[in-house]
């Protein structure tokens, strides 16, 4: 009799094992189940009109809530005390504050760059030395792409701490192409080729109006310049096509575009008092040597 007693004892122990082991496998499945939930719906969510810019940090937020939810399951099923656990961490939560206060900034980055929307997903952005083309905002850091192609990973607050330009942001950009002529030809005419150039091009838009002028006078050139502005979309193409319609268009009508250059006088003075043949004294007085200083002969 005692032995069967035993034996339904340790029946009953391995029941408990196998009710402890199921009930850690049935969390461990609802929780990856619900994470695998939570990226069907913000890929939905992002198809009608989230900024997939924020999907990142929004999946890490709840996904580490769920890890945390999960955790401290699994140790009431194994029957651990969490309620110390809880305490525990609890009191040692200012501790543990300052040393990671950079990872809660980051933290705290993120979620402000979320809620204030300085820019978005496939935006380009400059933000100090810092610049590409937005991939993501993640939980800790922000990620990009530069426009050759690297892969850059920044601290999210590096990016809240600094200025950010978003050149993507706006619509409309204001393309601006500056040429220097050569001072003995006329600005007018190079000015009347600008605008013959961009009249009529629906690239640019009426509204504001395109400006036209001499924008500088140069050591070696007038400068004249147009201003026009156009969709953002377009700024680098229409940069590039018009920076060399322009020096096509100035060659065809004979106006150089000078390179830098600097005309020198020099300037012989005869030093007063000094005898007729003054091409020595000329020499001593401007740093030059005589034929018989080098070692050749004096004709």
């Amino acid at each position: 009799m005692q032995h069967l007693n035993i034996f339904f004892d340790w029946l009953a122990a391995q029941h408990a094992v196998v009710q402890r082991l199921f009930a850690i496998f049935a969390i461990i499945a609802i929780t990856f189940g619900l994470l695998r939930l939570l990226k069907f719906t913000l890929n939905h969510v992002v198809k009608k009109g989230m900024d997939e810019s924020a999907k990142p940090l929004v999946y890490s937020l709840f996904s580490y809530a769920l890890y945390v939810v999960a955790l401290l399951a699994i140790l009431k099923a194994l029957n651990v005390n969490t309620a110390g656990i809880v305490t525990m961490v609890g009191a040692a939560s200012l501790a543990v504050g300052l040393a990671i206060k950079d990872m809660l900034s980051n933290i705290a980055a993120g979620i402000l760059l979320l809620l204030l929307k300085p820019f978005k997903a496939k935006d380009y952005i400059e933000c100090g030395k810092i610049k590409g083309i937005i991939l993501g905002v993640g939980l800790f850091n922000t990620t990009l792409k530069t426009i050759d192609g690297l892969f850059v990973s920044a601290p999210n607050s590096k990016l809240w701490d600094e200025p950010i330009v978003n050149f993507s942001r706006n619509h409309l950009r204001r393309l601006e192409i500056t040429t220097g002529i050569d001072y003995a030809d006329s600005a007018d005419k190079a000015i009347a080729i600008l605008q013959d150039l961009v009249k009529g091009d629906p690239l640019f838009f009426k509204e504001p109006e395109p400006q036209f002028f001499v924008s500088s006078l140069q050591d070696s050139s007038v400068n004249v310049t147009f201003r026009a502005w156009i969709k953002t979309n377009d700024y680098w193409d229409a940069k590039w096509k018009y920076t060399a319609l322009v020096k096509e268009r100035f060659t065809a009508a004979g106006i150089g575009i000078p390179f830098p250059q600097r005309t020198v006088h020099i300037v012989h003075e005869t030093i007063k008092g000094a005898p007729s043949d003054t091409a020595n004294y000329t020499r001593e007085a401007s740093g030059m040597s005589t034929p018989s200083e080098q070692g050749q002969p004096n004709f």
